[in-house]
């Protein structure tokens, strides 16, 4: 490896590994990655250890599992990773700043909105550019991403070696086909009866109102032309890779002065399961992302088939490089290639572990193993333990019950041995005092054993009759209490800062439930908006030991539901909101195109 070498860091965004034709794929998606693969290092079995950018990210560019946002603040006073009085890990470093600290010029070109200067993991660069979109579409197209990346490439300091990151986000929703048509189309299937240009559905809206991911009415036309179009995407942006290693080998012919690293934050399901985009489902069109390592001395024709994951890339790269990390800090990956570009002994790993705020879970080549936050709604409509075996493709879930329950043990036992020291040291240290309101929404409060509450997940499909529900209801993003019950009030705990709060529910509205018409308008209204507009003032508690305990009064749930608790640290002050701007509004415009705002 050269010691001069620079980076070219390729950032697929939800690009799933077998959609590529070196992994399988029959349609000839990806002959630019495919000839990198070839000429590098390829992880057949490479995981990403979350579902979603967010989480994605801070595993990516650390090497560790738990790890607060490190991208553009998005909820930063609703969600526990974007708390603004979390004070980072000073025994964490990103791979970008750990370059520039040895000399690289750091560069990037992102179509992503969130990975922005501003943002904590953008400080590391010295430039990084957000290219500029029509709002509506959400972000930029593949071929405007490389021409933006080939100016910088071409206007580097060639004194110094580069980090040039770069984000394509062409496999995400919205997609539109870049030639008006699947490059691969469905025989026989007029698509535009059923698809918008943008790749959503026309066919029943209700669903996607409730669930944008929810593809239980697709038919199987439907999966094959969703499918067709995702690979159309794939085959233009490596199309457009063709061009920006073009600009790189302009200089470096056969790359031997440049590492080429190919990588994606999760995948995306695709119809399976009657589920597209990428939930929380943990399946492997989500988990299941692509890795490849080329250039600067990396050899030739190498595949590593046993696991690999995301928080293995960080290490991996400094090692190539020969560089250590700064005192201090530590990376829970290791490196999977050696300083000579060759695979370590024993490449790979027999499990890949998957963390994140509300789960934590072991897959291994048969089985897969989730654990559900203890007393949370989800672990008790989904379980605390849901334990899959995996036949191919298809997961089948198993009754946790005999021969089953003792593999589910073993299982979480190793889930522990991973993941439960280092969950632990990360919640300890994650927070400072706060100085604002925070908002625990429903998702992420806590119940004892004994707390009975029903739970019915709300869509488009809910009925009259499973609504008619005496006492506390969850309904999937909150609780409510719609016919009354016997009065008893919710106890829930949550974690907070110790220190005593002001606490009120934060909820919206819910009217009488209509007795003839209206009844679906009513659903909608009462149970899809999650942003709160009333606050029921339930008096102060006092956080010990990071938890926090509340009995929610029955009355404040009758008529509204309840999204969220809002806490306020003593002598909080409210200021008066800053109007919103036209930079503001565009954001808002684009996070709506990709999905991410109502």
């Amino acid at each position: 490896m050269p010691d001069d070498a620079s980076v070219l860091f390729i950032m697929l965004d939800a690009t799933r590994a077998d959609r590529l034709s070196a992994w399988g794929n029959p349609h000839p998606t990806t002959p630019t990655l495919d000839g990198l693969a070839a000429a590098g290092a390829l992880f057949r079995r490479h995981f990403a250890n979350s579902h979603a950018t967010r989480p994605s990210f801070p595993q990516l560019m650390t090497g560790r599992y738990y790890f607060q946002n490190v991208l553009r603040a998005f909820t930063p006073n609703e969600h526990p990773r974007e708390f603004p009085f979390s004070p980072g890990d000073p025994t964490a470093a990103f791979v970008p700043a750990v370059l520039q600290g040895r000399g690289f010029q750091t560069l990037g070109v992102s179509a992503h909105p969130w990975f922005v200067a501003a943002s904590d993991l953008g400080r590391s660069f010295d430039r990084l550019e957000l290219v500029a979109a029509e709002a509506t579409r959400g972000y930029a197209d593949a071929r405007d991403v490389v021409e933006r990346a080939r100016a910088v490439w071409l206007a580097r300091d060639r004194t110094r070696p580069v980090f040039l990151y770069v984000h394509f986000m062409d496999m995400h929703m919205p997609r539109y086909l870049p030639a008006g048509e699947p490059r691969f189309p469905v025989a026989g299937y007029d698509w535009r009866r059923r698809f918008k240009p943008n790749g959503e559905p026309l066919f029943h809206p209700e669903r996607r109102r409730w669930l944008r991911a929810d593809a239980r009415d697709f038919s199987d036309l439907d999966r094959r032309h969703f499918t067709a179009v995702y690979d159309s995407r794939l085959a233009h942006t490596d199309a457009q890779l063709g061009r920006l290693l073009a600009a790189v080998r302009a200089d470096d012919p056969d790359l031997g002065r440049t590492l080429v690293l190919v990588a994606s934050d999760h995948g995306e399901e695709l119809g399976e399961d009657g589920r597209t985009d990428h939930t929380d489902s943990l399946a492997d069109g989500v988990q299941h992302v692509p890795w490849i390592v080329a250039g600067a001395g990396v050899a030739a024709g190498q595949t590593c088939d046993r696991f690999t994951e995301n928080i293995d890339i960080a290490p991996t790269l400094l090692e190539l490089l020969g560089l250590s990390l700064p005192a201090g800090t530590r990376m829970d990956g290791r490196a999977q290639l050696g300083r000579d570009g060759h695979l370590v002994p024993r490449a790979g790993k027999p499990a890949v572990y998957y963390a994140w705020e509300s789960y934590r879970a072991i897959r291994t080549p048969r089985y897969l193993l989730r654990e559900n936050v203890p007393g949370s709604f989800v672990a008790r409509h989904e379980g605390e333990v849901v334990l899959y075996r995996l036949d191919g493709v298809r997961r089948v879930r198993l009754p946790v019950e005999g021969r089953a329950a003792r593999l589910a043990e073993r299982l979480r036992a190793r889930l522990a041995r991973r993941l439960a020291r280092r969950e632990v040291r990360f919640l300890r240290a994650r927070y400072e005092a706060p100085t604002t309101p925070f908002l625990v929404r429903a998702e992420f409060w806590r119940l004892a054993p004994e707390t009975r509450v029903p739970c019915v997940p709300v869509d488009a499909a809910t009925g009259r009759r499973a609504l008619r529900v005496r006492g506390w209801l969850w309904s999937g993003r909150g609780v409510t209490v719609l016919r009354p019950g016997d009065g008893a009030p919710l106890p829930v705990t949550v974690s907070a800062p110790d220190g005593v709060y002001e606490v009120e529910a934060a909820a919206r509205p819910i009217h009488p439930m209509p007795w003839l018409l209206g009844f679906g308008r009513w659903r909608r209204e009462s149970f899809s908006p999650e942003t709160a507009t009333v606050y029921v003032a339930l008096g102060a508690a006092r956080s010990v030991g990071s938890q926090l305990s509340v009995a929610i009064p029955a009355a404040a749930a009758a008529g509204r539901h309840i999204v969220g608790l809002r806490l306020s640290p003593p002598g909080f002050v409210a200021e008066a909101a800053a109007e919103p701007g036209p930079e503001d509004e565009e954001l808002r415009v684009r996070l709506q195109a990709l999905g991410y705002v109502e």
